[in-house]
């Protein structure tokens, strides 16, 4: 793990973005106001290195909406609970990302959701990673799904998808269309 660490780091300087300060380089997410454009951000560490190594799960493409309508919400809902219900929540206390795994931390829950939806036909340009702060004040990974009629979440915390805006939680930075290029709320 901690050569991937160094390799992610590595990679991170040779891409020209070692100058960050420590604050976006860690990803501290700090809060915006609306209304204020977003301030482009680094994915968290673990989801980099997690990328460098399943390059074919961190890809965009296609439309970054998907229509709201009942197909598409029997899809997400079917995702959602079947994720849920295959995963056994393990907090696995360290930056590391997985997919399609039988244990694993909300980043896991997270990444299978999104692959799943992808290939069961969404675009991946719609389906984005996000890193939020619960009202309990703790780190949690979810996946948004931007439709046409808002912005749902997928969560392991939670039974239903909901509009981003009803979950309670603090945005701190959410992937864009391009799952390699964050933006901070």
């Amino acid at each position: 793990m901690l050569k991937k660490t160094f390799l992610a780091l590595a990679a991170i300087t040779a891409f020209g973005i070692g100058s960050v300060d420590t604050a976006s380089a860690i990803n501290l997410g700090l809060m915006r106001k609306p209304g204020i454009e977003r301030a482009t951000t680094y994915a968290p560490i673990g989801y980099t290195i997690f990328c460098m190594n399943n390059r074919s799960e961190c890809r965009g493409g296609g439309s970054s909406v998907v229509p709201y309508n009942a197909a598409t919400m029997a899809k997400l809902n079917q995702v959602n609970r079947s994720v849920n219900a295959s995963i056994r929540p393990v907090a696995d206390g360290t930056e590391k990302w997985s997919v399609n795994v039988s244990s694993g931390d909300c980043e896991d829950y997270a990444l299978t959701k999104r692959s799943r939806l992808i290939r069961a036909g969404l675009p991946a340009g719609a389906l984005r990673m996000a890193d939020v702060t619960t009202a309990r004040g703790e780190r949690h990974a979810v996946l948004v799904v931007k439709t046409t009629s808002g912005d749902y979440v997928l969560d392991n915390l939670r039974g239903s998808i909901v509009k981003r805006q009803s979950t309670g939680y603090r945005f701190n930075s959410v992937a864009t269309a391009n799952p390699m290029k964050w933006s901070r709320f």
